[in-house]
C-alpha cells in the first residue's frame, strides 16, 4: 500500500480498481483492512480509494494528550482525504462512512466537497451533536456511557488491547456473532494494535448548529443518501430518527444477520446494498 505526505503527516492509503470512483471511510478502532470484505467486491465495479483515518493503521499516530484536541478533529481528517483525492486528481465520487467516526468524516467531507459527491451512504451510525463539554458516548444509554468510560480509561492506563479485551467481555457494539468469529476477532485485534489510544479517547465535537449546517446542505443537494443499519444492532431507531430530522428522504434499510458491523458481519449483503444504491444513483443522475 503506498503512503504519502499530505497535510503534515504520513497518510497511508489503497487505491484498488478502476471506473467510477468510490471513496470508503473507515470507523473508530478501524483500519483499510477493516474494509477488506468491501474492496475486494467493489474493486471490481469501482476505482475504490481508502485510507487509515490519522491515529489509525499506518497513518500518522499522535500520543501527545496536550496536542489531540487540536490533532484529532472531523476538519483535520476531511482536510487529509480532500489532499488525498486532489493529488489522485479525483474530482467526483460517489461516498461511504463506517459506523461513527466515518459517518462523520463523510458528511464533514460532503459540506467541504458537495459539488463532487455523486451519492452518499453511511452504516451503523449518524452525526451526533451535544452541548460543549457533553460526549457523544451520553447518547447511548445508561449502559454504552459506562462502556465508554470504562474503556476510556483502559485506553489511558494499559492500551488499545485492554479495550479490546473489555469489548470481548461485555459486547459494546459486538454482536454474539461478531464474538463467536475467529476471523473477525483476530483482523479486529490487529486493527486496536494499531489504533492510537489517545485517537480513540478524543471524541471530536459536533456542535448543533454545525450538524444543521450539514443536514442544510445534504438537502439543498439533492443528492441521494442511504443509511444501512444491522438488524440486530442497538441503536437504529435512534439513528434513523435523527438522521430524518435532517435528511427527510433518506433511505434506511437493515441486513439481516448483522449487528454494528454489517462491513464484516454480513459482507454479501452489505456489498450488494451499496452496489445496488450507486447504480440507482447513478442512473437518477441521468434522467
Amino acid at each position: 500500500m503506498p503512503k504519502i505526505a499530505l497535510n503534515g503527516i504520513d497518510i497511508n492509503y489503497r487505491d484498488e480498481g478502476s471506473g467510477d470512483v468510490l471513496v470508503m471511510v473507515h470507523n473508530l478502532t478501524s483500519n483499510i483492512e477493516g474494509l477488506n470484505d468491501s474492496i475486494a467486491e467493489l474493486s471490481r465495479h469501482f476505482r475504490v480509494i481508502a485510507a487509515d483515518n490519522r491515529g489509525h493503521g499506518h497513518t500518522t499516530h499522535c500520543e501527545d494528550s496536550s496536542a489531540a484536541q487540536d490533532f484529532y478533529t472531523f476538519d483535520n481528517m476531511v482536510e487529509d482525504i480532500s489532499q488525498l483525492l486532489a493529488h489522485l486528481k479525483i474530482d467526483r465520487f460517489f461516498l461511504f462512512g463506517q459506523a461513527y467516526w466515518g459517518a462523520n468524516i463523510a458528511f464533514h467531507l460532503f459540506e467541504r466537497l458537495h459539488q463532487q459527491v455523486r451519492a452518499l451512504a453511511v452504516s451503523s451510525a449518524y452525526m451526533i451533536s451535544t452541548d460543549p463539554g457533553v460526549p457523544s458516548y451520553e447518547l447511548l444509554g445508561e449502559t454504552g456511557r459506562k462502556n465508554f468510560i470504562r474503556m476510556h480509561a483502559l485506553a489511558r492506563e494499559q492500551g488499545m488491547m485492554a479495550v479490546y479485551d473489555d469489548r470481548l467481555k461485555f459486547g459494546q457494539f459486538w454482536s454474539e456473532k461478531l464474538r463467536s468469529d475467529k476471523r473477525i476477532l483476530e483482523a479486529f485485534a490487529d486493527q486496536h494494535r494499531l489504533t492510537s489510544p489517545t485517537a480513540f479517547v478524543t471524541i471530536p465535537h459536533l456542535s448543533h448548529e454545525r450538524r444543521a449546517r450539514i443536514g442544510a446542505a445534504v438537502r439543498a443537494s439533492g443528492v441521494p443518501v442511504m443509511l444501512l443499519l444491522g438488524a440486530n444492532d442497538t441503536n437504529n431507531a435512534m439513528f434513523v430518527e435523527e438522521m430524518r430530522r435532517d435528511v427527510p428522504d433518506v433511505l434506511a434499510l437493515e441486513l439481516l444477520d448483522s449487528g454494528h458491523y454489517p462491513t464484516v458481519e454480513n459482507p454479501r449483503d452489505f456489498n450488494r446494498a451499496l452496489l445496488n444504491f450507486y447504480a440507482g444513483a447513478q442512473r437518477y443522475a441521468k434522467r
